[in-house]
């Protein structure tokens, strides 16, 4: 990892909402059954949050994704999940699962070096750093990974083992490491095997573990089998090196925002229903005080463009209601009625950028020479009696500001003073469940967590105990949550005390005597949860190594709240100097098209789901090959003839014409010696496409092959997909305003503009939902998977691979 430069960011799970808004996803935390941040129901501290049945209306979770660039440096899984006893009525015993999966990502966060009026770095400046580490719990168990052998598999682990993953036929084992070399046998499609070493483009086979050899191969006398096997058609089955165990990691494996973590594992607790959850964590055990110190005195030296987080603040702004007739003729006014803010807010600039157009709205000042914006924000804010109101605001200097992430604008660090008796007695005393002996006896405890840090802050009292009864709840907090600028404050605080995954059995057995049912005698459930406790801990085996601190008082800190800032702060825009850099032999002329294509994508880089460097790298491995480098958004049918008989029925059954319309030898020369025409290309369009019932064009007669041929970035082809378009398009005007009512079928030229060329192909993108095959990693196997959606039976998938592996090696997309 290299830690001179900052890290990307990516949410752990995607919203299923396509604009992403990031606060509107820290709002959504709020719906979880359990597990808030920074304190749970039991009113002990809590330092992450939970991705389970009640978040899953609003996120993707069929998979856990790193949250931010960093090395992967110790994992857990279960081979089965194990079981905790709860007696409840006898002879009744409950039995509950609970994963104890788990991976621990180390990163390092640091602000991003200070640059000179040329652009080069500043020599002997160096950013502060700060050592992070995300922890993704409760992952599934190898028994759910063996019952859905397709399910994606981390790359972290071992590869023990491969498949054979070739189209159709099987695998050619061949004699030495060279296509030309005699073939010995062929593995049945799916096989499962193992290699030994890479030699080129092939790779050793050593033994067969499932599937078949055709003819039988025999091992020699160290039981490995001869021959080599091409490695490109072998889909890697990887494996945790061990089960039931810490495996650490010593020099941690590299992984990437957004890069696959594992899948949601099951748990129960003794008084609920099992359900799929992960709980997401993140954490430091350095002097986080210290570091954002060092980080707001650098972010004063930044340039102005790093500011991408924009401030409102309690009072001072108005709220325009919006009314017909706004318009960027007809902008609102601060003159005009609205409604005072109430609160404070800090709003991410990709919140903004990701707006519908029809929601923002820039007034030029031409006596002043200077811009204004105005958004229109629905959701986002309250009056100051804490009702909620919608309409425009505008940016105003003095009256709004803008900061870096790297200020830590609103932060404040909070340190444990008390102990989980104290706090469990404030709970149960706050929820009416202490008797009046238990009230007087743990008096001082209730008294001691009052007086805590969480609650104490004035500032946290108004905004969660909304019945002003001097008690704070857990149900407070949670609904505090449910407003994005409760749920801001909250993720604004930073807590430190002992982490919950190390083990202290004096801790917890202090609990024993206010969690008994009868005075003396132990509650079953409370002895059996400790044991879960014990059981759920990896601090121990951690402890030490990969600067992770022996004595487990570490720094929580808000993981969805920093995500939202950084990765606002990591906002990706395409420029042309990165469209140049995917089409590297376009000619000069042609750069005005690519500047079109990034204003097109930039507009609506998150509706498009190409909010990762992955998705962007996979889209335009795609792209590219289907516009070919000189981004030809037309399709051609320069064919020969021999060619048309070969590939298209139509011509198979009528062979004159192919020869009347199609080249003979010499390339666009036909055999009459006549070049062909434009009467020869509509000809074989209406041949290669026309009387197609899958594309629902009409007979050769009709023109529609012609009519509806493959136009756009994704070569759009047939009237359904044209008539699909039209509709996906005419849903979304909110989108582009000054685009409604356009009829692609009547107008199919126009995706002969790069504007609809590229919407085109980000229809495709989505209406498929090529970014959740995108999403499983940078391996090539995913490629050959988004390829086969984009155009089974091309003879390209070898080119589609090269186009990725050029632009994710050099990050062209990042």
């Amino acid at each position: 990892m290299n830690e001179s430069k900052p890290i990307s960011w990516a949410y752990p799970f995607p919203g299923k909402d396509t604009s992403n808004n990031p606060l509107q996803l820290l709002r959504h935390m709020a719906q979880a059954k359990g597990g808030f941040y920074p304190t749970g129901e039991n009113g002990l501290w809590h330092g992450g949050v939970h991705f389970d049945e009640g978040t899953a209306a609003a996120f993707d979770q069929s998979s856990a994704r790193c949250i931010a660039d960093g090395d992967v440096i110790a994992y857990r899984i279960d081979e089965r999940y194990p079981v905790s006893e709860f007696t409840e009525d006898i002879p009744l015993i409950k039995r509950a699962p609970f994963s104890t999966g788990f991976v621990l990502v180390k990163h390092s966060l640091q602000p991003p070096p200070l640059k000179n009026a040329d652009g080069s770095i500043v020599e002997g400046q160096t950013p502060p750093s700060l050592t992070l580490y995300s922890l993704y719990m409760h992952l599934l168990d190898w028994a759910g990974y063996q019952a859905q052998p397709d399910l994606p598999r981390a790359a972290f682990w071992e590869t023990r083992r491969y498949t054979v993953n070739t189209q159709q036929d099987g695998l050619s084992v061949r004699a030495g490491p060279s296509k030309n070399t005699t073939k010995l046998s062929e593995l049945s499609k799916g096989a499962e095997i193992t290699i030994g070493e890479t030699e080129g483009e092939f790779s050793k086979l050593v033994s067969l573990i499932s599937g078949t050899a055709e003819p039988a191969l025999s091992a020699d006398d160290e039981g490995q089998l001869p021959g080599y096997v091409s490695t490109s058609l072998l889909k890697p089955q990887s494996e945790p090196a061990e089960y039931d165990k810490v495996v650490v990691l010593d020099s941690g494996v590299p992984i990437k925002a957004g890069e696959l973590i594992g899948h949601p594992g099951l748990y129960q607790n003794h008084d609920s229903a099992a359900q799929h959850m992960v709980h997401v964590e993140l954490f430091s055990c350095d002097d986080v005080p210290a570091f954002i110190a060092r980080s707001r005195a650098w972010a004063s030296r930044l340039p102005d463009d790093q500011k991408t987080l924009f401030k409102v603040y309690k009072g001072a702004s108005k709220l325009i209601a919006h009314r017909d007739g706004i318009s960027v003729g007809n902008p609102p006014k601060l003159s005009d009625e609205g409604s005072l803010v109430g609160v404070d807010l800090i709003i991410p600039q990709a919140l903004l950028d990701g707006l519908p157009t029809s929601h923002k709205i820039q007034v030029t000042v031409p006596a002043e020479t200077s811009t204004s914006s105005w958004w229109r924000l629905d959701g986002l804010f309250a009056d100051e009696n804490g009702n909620p109101i919608n309409g425009w605001l505008a940016e105003q200097e003095l009256i709004t500001t803008r900061h870096s992430p790297w200020e830590w604008e609103g932060f404040q660090c909070v340190e444990e003073t008390g102990t989980p008796i104290e706090k469990l007695a404030y709970a149960f005393n706050a929820r009416g469940l202490l008797s009046t002996d238990e009230q007087h006896n743990y008096r001082a405890q209730i008294s001691k967590a009052d007086g805590g840090p969480i609650v104490s802050l004035a500032r946290l009292y108004d905004i969660a105990d909304t019945d002003k009864d001097g008690v704070l709840t857990s149900a407070e907090i949670q609904a505090a949550l449910t407003r994005p600028w409760h749920a801001q404050v909250l993720g604004q605080l930073i807590t430190k005390y002992e982490s919950e995954w190390s083990w202290n059995k004096a801790k917890w057995n202090e609990l024993d005597p206010l969690l008994a049912e009868v005075s003396g005698k132990p509650n079953q459930a409370w002895e059996a949860e400790k044991q879960r406790i014990e059981r759920l801990s990896w601090w121990g085996d951690l402890a030490g190594r990969h600067k992770v601190s022996e004595n487990a008082i570490v720094w929580h800190i808000s993981p969805m709240l920093i995500a939202c800032s950084f990765i606002a702060d990591r906002s990706f825009k395409f420029t042309l100097d990165i469209m140049k850099g995917i089409y590297l032999s376009l000619l000069p002329s042609r750069e005005s098209d690519l500047a079109e294509i990034a204003n097109e994508l930039n507009s609506h880089l998150s509706l498009y789901k190409l909010d990762t460097t992955l998705r962007r790298t996979h889209f335009f491995a795609q792209i590219l090959q289907e516009t070919g480098p000189q981004l030809k958004v037309e399709e051609g049918f320069i064919y020969k003839a021999e060619s048309l008989i070969q590939i298209f029925k139509y011509f198979r059954n009528n062979p004159k014409l192919a020869k009347a319309h199609g080249y003979d030898t010499h390339r666009g020369v036909k055999a009459d010696g006549s070049r062909m025409s434009q009467e020869d290309f509509e000809a074989i369009a209406n041949g290669a496409y026309g009387g197609r019932a899958d594309l629902g064009n009409g007979e050769y007669s009709t023109g529609d092959g012609w009519k509806y041929r493959g136009r756009g970035l994704k070569q759009l082809t047939g009237r359904y997909n044209y008539e699909a378009l039209t509709s996906w398009h005419n849903r979304l005007t909110k989108y582009w305003p000054a685009d409604k009512d356009v009829n692609f079928t009547e107008q199919p030229d126009l995706l002969l503009t790069m504007k609809y060329a590229t919407r085109s192909a980000a229809n495709f993108w989505i209406s498929n939902k090529l970014y959740e095959l995108a999403d499983k990693g940078d391996c090539l196997e995913t490629v050959d998977a988004i390829t086969r959606i984009v155009n089974l039976n091309t003879e390209s998938y070898q080119a589609r691979r090269a186009n990725f592996e050029r632009l994710w090696s050099a990050q062209t997309l990042k």
